[in-house]
């Protein structure tokens, strides 16, 4: 009986990420409010009833389809060397994301169009930063020994670092290369290990 369960439980888990993928690939082509559920269904190789039952709407499909690939950036997170200082770790984490974002420009501006400018995904946008400060504040807390229950630190860590990681990527130019995207990161993470301090320029 528990095998059965188990390969049930598999089954479920790959059609749900079927569908998720299938959302993201039919996005990423010709736009999130152009996609229709029988078109994700038939994409999916499910019934257009099945779609129903794993997500509520297609923006909620699209929004397991990014978690999925976040967590690909979770695991080289928690693969970084443990003595490392984890502002390096994240740094280093994230900006491999800048970096994979500049091998498909035109994936990218897509994928930033779908996020942050489209009507339709404004109260998901909130969900997906949430679900990503999540998964990463509990590795913050294993590798600087506090308690994500009871301490505040690794959550003002993971939401600094993913803010600043939101940040320099919205404030990157239209025609800008990886390299820039990286420096901005960079330069964000900087202003992190300051504590967002800067120098005064000398009075007039």
């Amino acid at each position: 009986m528990s095998d059965t369960l188990g390969l049930r439980e598999r089954k479920k888990a790959e059609t749900r990420v079927a569908i998720a993928q299938a959302v993201l690939f039919l996005a990423l082509g010709r736009g999130l409010d152009a996609v229709t559920a029988d078109e994700i269904a038939a994409a999916a190789n499910v019934s257009v009833r099945t779609f129903h039952n794993y997500f509520g709407s297609k923006e909620e499909a699209l929004v397991a389809a990014w978690v999925s690939e976040f967590e690909v950036y979770v695991q080289a997170l928690r693969d970084r060397p443990a003595d490392e200082p984890i502002l390096d770790s994240l740094e280093h984490v994230l900006g491999e994301i800048a970096s994979r974002i500049g091998e498909r420009p035109g994936e990218a501006e897509i994928h930033a169009d779908l996020l942050w400018t489209s009507t339709a995904m404004a109260r998901y946008r909130s969900v997906l930063l949430d679900e990503a400060i999540r998964m990463v504040t509990g590795i913050v807390a294993a590798r600087t020994g506090t308690d994500a229950a009871t301490d505040l630190y690794p959550h003002m860590v993971t939401a600094a670092a993913v803010s600043a990681m939101v940040t320099a990527y919205q404030f990157t130019p239209a025609n800008a290369t990886a390299s820039d995207r990286r420096s901005l990161l960079i330069e964000a993470f900087g202003l992190l290990r300051s504590g967002l301090q800067r120098e005064q320029p000398p009075p007039d």
